[in-house]
């Protein structure tokens, strides 16, 4: 897959090194020649010291024989000004990062695929590690509207001691949530079929609408006996949205981080 990347600052460079290894066909963007050089010589791919919003620039990058393009320069407008050349030069696919929202609606007037909120990314797992850090999302699809998590059971959990069959049939158990994975300590992934037995300490792989994320942590969230629920006591877990995904982490902290200013990010 022919893939053009327009910046190759510290998240651009991780993109590109991850798409390298998978023998991608990578072509770098950068305005500083001497990212650019470094890039080529380390990671092995063509990277062309330019403005990735100058039509000359793009050309010579052969945009046009771009499966994908994607943005991932510093500021919203360059990201925007690149996408529209992209898709007028007949990307197929043009993915951006977005760190302002307000762009969002410019995006999809300009035709891009797909857009990344990577600080609202960042933000919603930071919450959901603060809060609820038995839960964790390995990722999103459908452009944010499901969610793969991963639910660690606890100790006083109900589902503790109940089959996979149990637990589904569960009339509290929430609508439109499948369990695709059961990961016990020292065993490999299970792929249930139903009759597996859940036990305290054990992962379990769930696939969701994200909009159901409350109701999920709730039905697993450990039991409550009547003299915790009005003593309040410090500790007790609340619920919480599961929402957007690890994947885009990083490159939500590093796009907030201060770079070369000669170097487009």
């Amino acid at each position: 897959m022919r893939v053009v990347i327009a910046g190759a600052g510290m998240a651009g460079r991780r993109l590109i090194a991850r798409l390298a290894a998978d023998r991608h066909d990578v072509v770098a963007i950068d305005l500083s020649r001497d990212v650019c050089e470094m890039v080529s010589a380390k990671l092995g791919v063509s990277a062309i010291a330019g403005n990735a919003t100058d039509v000359a620039t793009l050309e010579e990058a052969e945009i046009n024989r771009a499966d994908v393009a994607v943005g991932m320069m510093r500021q919203s407008a360059d990201n925007l000004a690149f996408c529209l050349l992209a898709k007028s030069a007949g990307a197929k696919r043009i993915i951006t990062r977005m760190a302002n929202p307000k762009y969002s609606h410019a995006y999809k007037q300009a035709g891009v695929t797909t857009v990344i909120d990577v600080v609202g990314l960042f933000l919603d797992q930071l919450v959901l590690e603060i809060e609820r850090p038995e839960i964790y999302e390995i990722a999103s699809f459908a452009g944010g509207a499901g969610s793969i998590i991963r639910v660690t059971i606890q100790e006083k959990s109900h589902v503790v001691g109940k089959t996979i069959q149990e637990i589904t049939k569960d009339r509290r158990y929430p609508h439109d949530c499948l369990i695709v994975g059961l990961f016990s300590s020292g065993e490999r992934l299970k792929i249930p079929q139903g009759g597996e037995l859940v036990r305290a300490g054990d992962q379990l792989v769930l696939s969701t609408l994200t909009v159901k994320g409350k109701d999920v942590a709730q039905f697993f969230e450990a039991r409550k006996g009547i003299s915790s629920i009005f003593s309040g006591k410090k500790g007790e877990s609340t619920p919480l949205d599961v929402t957007q995904t690890q994947v885009e982490l990083d490159t939500a902290l590093e796009g907030t981080e201060k770079t070369d200013e000669n170097s487009v990010e």
